[in-house]
């Protein structure tokens, strides 16, 4: 089983498919480590206190802006360490990307009727 290189990531993101690096046997592996880890649970619903199943794993930094962090953990910055492949439920996976019933409205919508 062979991890992609940053280089490689970098090409795949320039060649518009990233998803074959989600897709890799690697990547599938490491999400499934890193889901059971955290007991399955989707971590920013377990910072909520509610409770969900984790389906996915979420690059906090975006893979397609760091791809150096691809495979790792957490990263540190002026701030400490942080969470850099977080478990997450749809919901939330849909929450931080402002997709589905989470997005943002387009435009200026009045509501008021005169």
């Amino acid at each position: 089983m062979k991890a992609f290189s940053t280089e490689e990531i970098r090409n795949l993101i320039a060649a518009g498919e990233p998803e074959r690096f989600y897709k890799s046997r690697y990547w599938r592996e490491l999400s499934r480590q890193i889901i059971a880890e955290n007991h399955n649970e989707c971590y920013m619903c377990r910072e909520a206190h509610k409770v969900a199943r984790a389906v996915l794993v979420h690059h906090v930094k975006p893979l397609r802006d760091h791809p150096e962090l691809a495979y790792s953990k957490t990263y540190t910055d002026s701030d400490g360490e942080h969470v850099q492949l977080m478990p997450l439920c749809f919901n939330c996976h849909e929450k931080i990307h402002e997709r589905g019933a989470y997005s943002k409205p387009s435009g200026y919508q009045n509501i008021e009727k005169w």
